[in-house]
């Protein structure tokens, strides 16, 4: 795709915007306190220990040539790799659900709990005030009729989607960027984050939203690949199917929409997007606006549970809870649910009074702090949502509730790996906290490079999500996840490019084309496999 001056400087100021943001990601994430040694056990103290001294050795004595060796070995196996610790962390997460004992607390185990018994979880005026999680209520109540209403069997089901947007995070990343090895580390990124991490013990919008968000990716990229207009239609199409979808879990998790949305503006002239708009758009509005009407029609006429539409809280509230906090205090809770402001929202007669009060309260609340303390505290908000990979343990909780086994039973040390306030689990966070900065440095080598139209759409999505999260309720890292393939696919990007440089006196590169295991070689193999 050839680029206009335009094109070039939008680009780079995209690029440049995110440097800024993910340096200060990094400058928070290096002052976490999970780096703190204080809370690591002493077994675990003296493998570092070991662990420094070896690594200290292998840098000074080891040659270039052999660490050169291992990488280009590393890479010829890369899909043999790969599918070993996808099966492996898929068998990791069935035993940690035999073993953990763990349930969801908060919305995600009332929204489970209100399956069987709507009237005790009080579901009626929950999903009247709730509009976002209406959705998922109905998904999980017809998963239970088919499959049972067991939190296991949610919990199982979780797994199956985490493992699922794993490929499609290694499918999206190959096509995208064109390169086999791209796919697998974002993948095997996304697989860390999501998988080894027990993301799976609470089924929710969090981790459910993921897999539709980048399935219609994954459509709009077949989409805007193929060349004939039979095939953008129907794959615009799909996508707008799995955008309304994902729309439905999680509103926040559509923000590759408005990126893909600018792209196009910016790229009006080009004859590859004048056809995908006048071929492929109208079919993704089509297919977009009647899964929703459809399912408001659903909301409207059925019977299983009484909601009241007249009470859902407006947009405006979640920016007065993302307003929320004391920017002088670095572990309080910045831009977080509180009692007190839903209270506010809540007694108010209509949703126009909500709107009012929510906004006169935000206003009010920024002009008590002033420009400096607003700034203040909206830079402690951002690094309680990116200074580490830990997610949902830090500070915001993942909401589960554990049943413990008897103390120094083997299962009773699993549960300290994992529970929130684990012996263990400092040592867990520490090592998740190495790879995130890892993950952050690998992004700043890729954004530092000459971006291509693909690396910027994925910049300009991840900027979105940010802003989005600086702007309305967030406080937690579990927040970030929603976010987490674009950080992963941004990451991946940087690594490769970074291996190619130090590969380069080598005379080896990483082969863009490289084709691996379960490679497919066009855009039309990938739409049946996914149908399929």
């Amino acid at each position: 795709m050839s680029y206009t001056k335009f094109n070039r400087i939008f680009y780079k100021l995209i690029n440049t915007i995110l440097v800024i943001l993910i340096g200060i990601s990094l400058f928070f994430s290096l002052q976490s306190d999970i780096l703190s040694i204080d809370k690591l056990t002493n077994l675990f103290i003296k493998f570092l220990f070991y662990f420094f001294i070896v690594l200290f050795i292998s840098i000074l004595f080891v040659k270039k040539k052999y660490l050169k060796s291992i990488l280009i070995g590393l890479h010829k196996q890369e899909s043999y790799i790969f599918w070993i610790l996808f099966l492996s962390v898929f068998l990791y997460q069935v035993f940690l659900l035999h073993y953990l004992k763990a349930s969801p607390n908060f919305d995600a185990g009332g929204l489970l709990s209100g399956i069987d018994h709507p009237k005790a979880a009080n579901m009626s005026n929950y999903l009247s005030s709730n509009k976002n999680n209406r959705f998922i209520y109905f998904l999980n109540f017809f998963i239970g009729q088919l499959f049972g209403t067991d939190i296991k069997t949610f919990q199982f089901i979780n797994i199956l989607f985490i493992m699922a947007s794993t490929l499609l995070t290694k499918i999206v990343g190959t096509k995208l960027f064109e390169s086999t090895t791209t796919g697998y580390f974002a993948a095997s990124l996304f697989m860390f984050y999501s998988g080894v991490q027990p993301l799976f013990l609470v089924p929710y919008t969090d981790t459910y939203c993921i897999l539709p968000m980048l399935i219609s990716i994954l459509f709009l990229l077949i989409g805007f690949q193929s060349s004939t207009r039979t095939h953008i239609s129907l794959y615009l199409l799909l996508s707008g199917i799995f955008f309304s979808i994902c729309y439905l879990i999680r509103p926040s998790a559509i923000i590759f929409g408005i990126a893909i949305f600018m792209f196009i503006l910016v790229n009006l002239k080009q004859p590859k997007v004048k056809q995908f708009i006048f071929w492929g758009i109208p079919s993704f509005l089509i297919s977009m606006i009647t899964v929703l009407f459809t399912f408001n029609i659903f909301i409207s006429n059925q019977n299983i549970i009484r909601i009241d539409q007249s009470k859902e809280i407006p947009l405006t509230h979640f920016i007065l809870l993302g307003s929320y906090g004391n920017p002088d205090i670095k572990d309080s809770l910045h831009g977080t649910w509180n009692q007190a402001d839903v209270d506010l929202t809540l007694q108010q007669k209509s949703k126009s009074a909500m709107i009012n009060v929510d906004l006169n309260a935000f206003s009010e609340r920024t002009k008590q702090r002033g420009f400096s303390k607003t700034i203040k505290f909206y830079l402690q908000k951002y690094s309680n949502i990116t200074d580490t990979g830990v997610i949902g343990y830090h500070r915001d909780g993942l909401w589960t509730k554990f049943k413990y086994d008897k103390n120094n039973t083997l299962v009773y040390k699993i549960q300290q790996i994992y529970s929130d306030h684990g012996i263990f689990r400092p040592n867990f966070n520490f090592i998740i906290q190495i790879i995130w900065l890892f993950t952050l440095f690998f992004m700043l080598c890729g954004l530092l490079k000459t971006p291509t139209w693909q690396f910027s759409v994925v910049s300009l999505t991840l900027f979105g999500g940010l802003l989005f999260l600086l702007i309305f309720e967030s406080g937690g890292t579990k927040y970030l996840f929603q976010y987490i393939p674009f950080i992963c696919f941004l990451s991946a990007v940087g690594f490769v490019q970074s291996a190619n440089k130090f590969l380069k006196k080598a005379n080896y590169k990483f082969n863009p084309n490289k084709p691996g295991i379960f490679q497919w070689q066009s855009v039309d193999d990938v739409f049946l496999m996914v149908v399929d």
